[in-house]
């Protein structure tokens, strides 16, 4: 696969400020839903390249991050939310008394700080775990 073919333009702009004369882009971008697409600027044609450059590798750099961050959710997932025995999930500490209708709340339950789950750790399942549980 080729590299992706780099459009440069000059349009002088009718403002003193010349740091805008000369725009890169990729061909074939598009304007994304916000209407954005990657332009580099500069007073010369080289600025403007090396702009588009920066913009690629911040591009590439949040990817990395987007990408870092779920691998850590997915590291994180050896510990998980299960329903709280102690409260059954009501999240309060809650007494029927002998002969009334309505169970007393007694506030937040203590396991669970009031959120009816509690968090567990597991062991991490891997690839020989799968293997083995579809072999038996």
């Amino acid at each position: 696969m080729s590299p992706p073919k780099i459009i440069t333009s000059y349009w002088a702009k009718p403002i003193p400020d010349r740091q805008f004369d000369w725009s890169a882009h990729y061909d074939g971008d598009e304007p994304n839903d916000d209407g954005q697409m990657m332009v580099g600027y500069g007073k010369i044609k080289e600025e403007a390249l090396i702009d588009l450059a920066r913009l690629f590798a911040e591009r590439a750099e949040a990817t990395e991050q987007r990408f870092n961050e779920k691998h850590r959710h997915l590291e994180a997932l050896d510990h998980r939310i299960v329903a709280c025995e102690a409260c059954g999930t009501e999240g309060r500490v809650l007494v029927t008394m002998p002969g009334e209708w309505d169970p007393e709340d007694r506030g937040p339950c203590p396991y669970c700080e009031g959120t009816g789950g509690e968090i567990i750790t597991t062991q991490p399942i891997g690839m020989a775990d799968l293997d083995s549980e579809g072999a038996q």
